[in-house]
């Protein structure tokens, strides 16, 4: 793809030669000839091989500067990352695969299978199952019995779709994803007849632990992605639902009941309890706790291993922290948290001299 194409595909302003060919994407410190790499920087651009970068509008790319750096020509872009994003998706596509059904695989008489499907081995799907045109299943993928699966879908190997659940049009679940596990509800069976016995047991003590009913379902919207083992929880009477355009990283816990809105996004090994709503566009950190029935409203930003507890409301904001707090209330805790040893130190000077 030549320099002058991509350019014009981007949307961005090319400086230097428009016929140079790009035939893969590289980052900024080890691209070479024949890729293309971004900068978001103004200045200070370190040594180059590539043949070319893109770089924020603003950028001062002088011939003197371009011979500098070893680079062939700029494409200046109002984002420069989001602009390298597009073009890597043009010029590393995802593997493609032709229409089949393996041999091995074990499909259902009455499920649904469209148009340039791929089923690779050891795949089932179950009854009543619809599988959209264009979708994927992967090496070992199970789909369970009733679920509906969009266009243009893919699921990785070893991925369970149980019973039940719906998956929109291009949907990506990644290797050991488990959407529609039972949640997690029980409750204890506890004697509630008087006896002397009962009496001098702890309320906690002894009862067992019935299962609550987990018979709800699974909805995942259009281009939703989720990473590698994560689990997405049926509700227990109701739907836990994934919003259009959210994308959640791997080893995410998502309990039953859960409502998260569109466009989100979810860092790794969050732990989401039941019954919680993340509402559009709010973006979740690593190692996140959240207590069932949390709240958080759109646009809110929550940094790593916060934690939110049961019921608690997240206004729009950058929060941090546990419990979690705005973000400028948790630096002010910390830096006195920080002083507590200087502190500490002043006061044990002052002891010395009122002893003194």
């Amino acid at each position: 793809m030549k320099t002058s194409e991509i350019a014009e595909f981007v949307g961005g302003e090319l400086r230097g030669d428009s016929d140079v060919e790009i035939t893969s994407v590289a980052s900024i410190a080890h691209a070479k000839s024949g890729q293309i790499a971004f900068f978001d920087k103004l200045s200070d651009m370190p040594p180059i091989d590539a043949s070319c970068v893109i770089v924020p509008s603003r950028f001062a790319a002088s011939e003197a500067a371009t011979r500098s750096v070893g680079c062939v020509c700029f494409i200046l872009a109002a984002q420069p990352k989001l602009a390298f994003a597009k073009i890597a998706a043009i010029l590393h596509p995802q593997k493609s695969r032709g229409p089949e059904i393996h041999p091995s695989a074990l499909i259902s008489p009455s499920a649904l299978i469209g148009s340039d499907v791929f089923i690779g081995a050891f795949a089932c799907v179950g009854d009543n199952s619809r599988v959209g045109d264009g979708t994927h299943l992967l090496t070992g993928t199970k789909v369970g019995d009733n679920v509906s699966i969009g266009t243009n879908c893919v699921l990785h190997s070893n991925v369970f779709v149980e019973d039940g659940c719906t998956l929109g049009n291009g949907v990506v679940l990644h290797a050991g994803v488990v959407i529609g596990a039972d949640g997690f509800g029980y409750v204890k069976d506890t004697p509630t007849t008087p006896s002397a016995e009962a009496a001098a047991t702890p309320p906690q003590a002894g009862g067992e632990l019935i299962k609550f009913p987990q018979i709800g379902t699974v909805v995942i919207e259009d281009k939703v992605e989720i990473g590698a083992n994560t689990c997405v929880d049926r509700g227990s009477l109701g739907v836990t639902r994934i919003g259009e355009g959210t994308k959640i990283d791997n080893l995410v816990q998502v309990g039953h009941n859960v409502n998260i809105g569109k466009r989100c996004v979810i860092a790794a090994q969050t732990g989401i309890s039941g019954s919680v709503v993340i509402e559009d566009d709010c973006v979740i950190g690593g190692q996140v706790g959240f207590g069932d029935h949390a709240r958080v409203q759109s646009g809110a930003v929550i940094g790593s291993q916060a934690g939110v507890l049961p019921g608690k409301i997240v206004r729009p904001g950058v929060w941090w922290g546990t419990p979690i707090q705005p973000l400028d209330e948790f630096k002010r805790q910390n830096a006195r948290i920080k002083g507590l040893g200087r502190l500490r130190d002043e006061l044990k000077e002052l002891k010395k001299k009122m002893d003194g």
